[in-house]
C-alpha cells in the first residue's frame, strides 16, 4: 500500500494544478459516461483553457483520456496509476490545503528554500 509521502511525490508528478485534481474529481463523478470540455467548463466553472490543459495533463499522466465522442473520461494506465490517482483524489479531499502547498512548492522550489530559512522551528 501506498504512504502518504508516496501520494504527495505521486501528486506532485502527477498534477501540474489544483484545477488538474478538480478535473479528476469530475472524472471520478462520471466515470462511464465522461464529460466534455464544454461540460467540463460549465460543471467546474473553469476557462476553456484550464480545461484544455487539464485534459493535456492529465492525458499525458495516463490518468485520463478521450472516447471517440470526444468525452474525457478516468482512463487510467494500469492498475498503479488507478489506485493512485484515486489516493490522491482522497487526499485532495481531505487536506486541501496541503495539495495546493505541494504543487505550489514543486513550482517554486527556490521560494520555499528561501522561506525555510526564516522558520524558528523546523518540522
Amino acid at each position: 500500500m501506498a504512504t502518504e509521502d508516496d501520494i504527495e511525490q505521486f501528486i506532485c508528478d502527477s498534477f501540474s494544478s489544483i484545477w488538474d485534481l478538480e478535473l479528476l474529481a469530475a472524472a471520478l463523478g462520471m466515470p462511464d459516461e465522461g464529460l466534455t470540455a464544454r461540460e467540463l467548463v460549465d460543471r467546474m466553472r473553469a476557462s476553456e483553457l484550464v480545461v484544455e490543459q487539464g485534459i493535456a495533463s492529465l492525458v499525458a499522466a495516463g490518468i485520463g483520456g478521450m472516447d471517440r465522442e470526444g468525452r474525457f473520461q478516468f482512463r487510467p494506465v494500469n492498475e498503479d496509476v488507478e489506485k493512485n490517482a484515486r489516493r490522491a483524489h482522497e487526499f485532495y479531499q481531505r487536506f486541501p490545503g496541503r495539495a495546493r502547498r505541494l504543487m505550489i512548492a514543486r513550482q517554486s522550489p527556490g521560494l520555499n528554500a528561501f522561506a525555510d530559512a526564516f522558520r524558528l522551528g523546523k518540522d
